[in-house]
């Protein structure tokens, strides 16, 4: 389904060429609502109400979008318009990424190709903006090819030619090629009972003992890591030293350092997400705080002016987040953990690869979502961080899927939902950085200030728009 994406905007792109900027936002906004509110429509579980929210916001991406192309579109002819239109796109996701409420990359362009590694390679250069660039400017190169076809055959031809060239061009970027220590990691996916009519608490515990367990079981597998995932000791271990014991124990058994998601009671309405480091011996040697929290899942933005919708009951405590994260030593290496909803941003993830992570950690509980496709969609987003540092990734899921992917974006290993299994990997640490973790986001930056620049000049020297019954 890959290829579908670089076809797919060509509709949106003709429909909004050259309208007037208000008919243009609107078919975005269509365009978007059709587009996510297939994408996330797994996010009714929580409900409607949320569903339709999380829609509206990430469609205006696109509405923003399609009425920045109707106006730079007036102004800017087709050779032009070809990278301005990809830099309108990178401008408007790279917004989407950040606001509101530090953003929401859900359905990013560049998840799309998270099978094709050849694609992706395009990510190590300018990371998943480049990616997007690139699909964009083949729309934009097909759209013009095809609109060119019926009044000169060579124009289209030269457009639908560079169309196929521009797919080829990540075959030029060079594979990643690891040459730091080995490691030898496991994935404990201890899973969640489905059907539990005990208390919230004997159902921590029963997932905290299948996460034991399942560890004891791979004594004889000389590890070097072990990685538990984000909520697999809900209980706090510092007020609960049975639970601690046996979490100390199950990393003796192994004689492996674990990372270990769990969670911290500050007080009654304030609690942290954190991953722990435990050592081969049992102790806590370091702490990871979350630091990109989920607005509505982990805490209550203005909490108290929302206080009248009842549906934020569900929500009775606020989690706190650290100011800056930390990498952890393990094995010769530096891994840098994530939880989450953090491994959904490549800017963060990249600053920590950048920081001296060699190894990315993304420990995750999507649990909440059930059998929707939320968790394979969150294991092509690990794809992505994964291609654009050039690193190996354990992708940990509470309930799965979790897998192991490769520094190219592949899916080496992977588990089915709801089993409680493991994973086994030999991996190694990155050596060296991509250009993108060492240049950070240079590229959105640049589409943002060439946007700007663009619509100054279109709407200087606007023309008439046309109406939204024109045939294109």
């Amino acid at each position: 389904m890959a290829p579908l994406a670089w076809v797919a905007l060509v509709p949106l792109l003709a429909l909004t060429r050259r309208r007037r900027a208000g008919q243009a936002a609107l078919l975005g906004l269509v365009f978007g609502v059709g587009f996510f509110g297939i994408l996330i429509y797994w996010f009714s579980i929580v409900g409607w109400l949320a569903w339709a929210l999380a829609v509206l916001l990430e469609s205006s991406s696109i509405a923003l979008f399609s009425a920045a192309w109707a106006i730079t579109s007036r102004r800017f002819g087709g050779s032009v318009s070809v990278p301005l239109a990809a830099a309108l796109w990178v401008a408007s996701e790279y917004l989407r990424a950040h606001f509101p409420w530090g953003g929401f990359t859900w359905g990013e362009l560049a998840q799309s190709q998270h099978n094709l590694p050849w694609m992706l390679r395009s990510a190590s250069i300018a990371g998943a903006w480049g990616t997007a660039f690139l699909i964009v400017a083949i729309n934009c190169c097909v759209f013009f090819g095809l609109l060119s076809l019926v009044e000169n055959k060579v124009t289209a031809t030269r457009f639908l030619i560079v169309a196929v060239l521009l797919i080829a061009v990540p075959l030029l970027v060079r594979e990643p090629r690891l040459g730091g220590p080995r490691v030898r990691v496991a994935i404990v996916q201890g899973n969640v009972p489905r059907s539990f009519a005990g208390s919230t608490l004997a159902k921590e515990q029963e997932i905290i003992q299948s996460h034991v367990d399942l560890t004891k079981e791979l004594a004889s597998q000389h590890l070097d890591l072990v990685v538990w995932p984000e909520s697999s000791v809900g209980i706090d271990m510092r007020r609960d030293p049975a639970v601690a014991r046996e979490v100390a124990g199950a990393a003796r058994s192994v004689s492996a350092p674990m990372i270990v998601g769990g969670n911290l009671v500050v007080d009654p309405a304030h609690y942290k997400v954190v991953a722990f480091l435990i050592s081969r011996h049992g102790s806590i040697t370091a702490t990871y705080q979350k630091t990109h929290l989920v607005p509505f899942g982990e805490y209550v933005p203005g909490r108290r002016f929302l206080s009248w919708i009842p549906a934020l009951k569900q929500i009775p405590e606020d989690a706190l987040p650290a100011r800056s994260g930390r990498l952890f030593s393990v094995a010769g290496g530096r891994v840098a953990p994530v939880l989450s909803f953090e491994g959904d941003f490549g800017s963060l993830v990249r600053s920590r690869i950048a920081a001296g992570g060699r190894l990315l950690v993304v420990a995750t509980n999507t649990s909440t979502w059930r059998s929707t496709p939320a968790s394979a969609q969150h294991v092509a987003l690990s794809q992505v961080r994964a291609a654009e540092n050039g690193v190996w990734v354990v992708h940990a899921a509470l309930s799965g899927i979790s897998a192991f992917i490769a520094p190219d974006g592949s899916v080496v290993q992977s588990t089915p939902l709801w089993t409680a299994t493991s994973l086994v990997q030999n991996l190694r640490f990155a050596s060296s950085t991509t250009l993108y973790t060492r240049l950070g986001d240079w590229l959105p930056i640049l589409c943002l200030v060439a946007s700007v620049f663009a619509l100054g000049l279109s709407v200087a020297s606007a023309p008439e728009p046309t109406n939204l019954s024109t045939v294109v």
